[in-house]
């Protein structure tokens, strides 16, 4: 079944066959050639798309171009959505302006590779990486993990009363208080309806939508209205709570519930049809490094390499509960899932 991705409400409709490698842990694939450095210098800059926060694009820049200062490294962040549609306006018009891609939708990975549009290229970094990490025909690598949890304002919410379940977010007592990303969009949003929608069942989305939640387009505003006091709970990543706690001092509490915490992985592959090719294998080279992964995990990110340390103060990787997803019934369920969710929400 080919995917269809429509565009305009982000809404993702997925097969089943899709990813049928992503979490395979896998053969490797041939090797396709290291990077010519001779050739990156000529090219002169590589341009990276990548859903990955600011702060993180701008170390990961600078850095790579203090590694090789003939290169200019130049990225446009959004989300992963927003980065398909560019993309694909990209390729259509013959005019791919992008060299490296990074989102947080692994599936859509599978269906770039299936569409040949990413180019096969084996880093010799990809051998500090457990195999599942890394595609085995090497059209990609998971260049950062990250979860997604609860967070709650313990002025609003004493600790005594702290949620512990996904299941809390439906309680009455947050009633038009609580955040969630908009039930239209992909990547993140539809991690945390599935994984609901797997514990608790359907019904769950009405308990949710008769709780008044307010939705935001990202992550990163539910995070703010927690710390503002707008909301007392919300659905977040660790890095923004991480980042928000550890750097800040801010009015937040993290909560990884006790039925789990999925993790987000974000694959990053070099674009077929990339300007910049040389360059481009240079930067997934510093993209997988210790170096580069250092800098993932700088901003409060997990990185899948062996050996990496993470910031002092984040919950080591072995005291998290995992939820376990099954990444093709992930995809496989996408439309049944938004279904019955916007069912719940009498959103089209």
């Amino acid at each position: 079944m080919k995917t269809t991705r429509n565009a305009g409400d982000h809404w993702y409709r997925l097969g089943a066959l899709a990813v049928s490698v992503l979490l395979s842990g896998a053969v490797h694939g041939q090797d396709t050639g290291s990077a010519n450095l001779t050739a990156a210098k000529k090219e002169g800059s590589v341009v990276f798309y990548s859903a990955a926060p600011n702060q993180v694009l701008d170390k990961l820049a600078r850095g790579f171009s203090s590694k090789h200062p003939e290169i200019k490294a130049e990225y446009y962040r959004s989300n992963s959505a927003k980065l398909f549609e560019r993309l694909q306006a990209e390729l259509r018009a013959n005019r791919v302006q992008v060299d490296v891609f990074h989102t947080s939708d692994p599936a859509l990975f599978d269906d770039l590779k299936k569409d040949g549009v990413l180019m096969p290229y084996r880093s010799p970094e990809y051998k500090n990486y457990p195999a599942k990490y890394v595609d085995k025909d090497s059209t990609w690598f998971v260049a950062r993990g990250h979860f997604l949890i609860m967070a709650y304002n313990p002025g609003l919410v004493p600790e005594s009363q702290a949620p512990t379940s996904w299941k809390d977010m439906a309680d009455p007592k947050y009633r038009g208080r609580v955040g969630i990303m908009d039930i239209r969009d992909a990547g993140g949003a539809y991690y945390w309806q599935y994984t609901v929608w797997k514990l608790f069942g359907p019904g769950f989305f009405s308990d949710m939508a008769r709780n008044q939640p307010k939705t935001f387009g990202g992550h990163g505003p539910v995070n703010d209205r927690i710390i503002s006091g707008e909301l007392a709970l919300g659905v977040n990543l660790n890095y923004l709570a991480d980042r928000a706690i550890l750097d800040k001092k801010a009015p937040l509490r993290a909560v990884y519930p006790k039925e789990g915490s999925p993790m987000i992985l974000s694959p990053v592959g070099i674009v077929k049809r990339a300007r910049h090719p040389n360059a481009a294998k240079l930067f997934m080279d510093f993209l997988a490094s210790a170096e580069g992964q250092a800098i993932f995990n700088s901003e409060y990110s997990y990185s899948l390499r062996k050996g990496a340390t993470l910031r002092p103060g984040m919950l080591a990787l072995d005291k998290i509960k995992i939820f376990d997803l099954d990444t093709i019934d992930l995809i496989a369920r996408q439309e049944e899932v938004q279904k019955a969710i916007r069912g719940a929400f009498g959103v089209k």
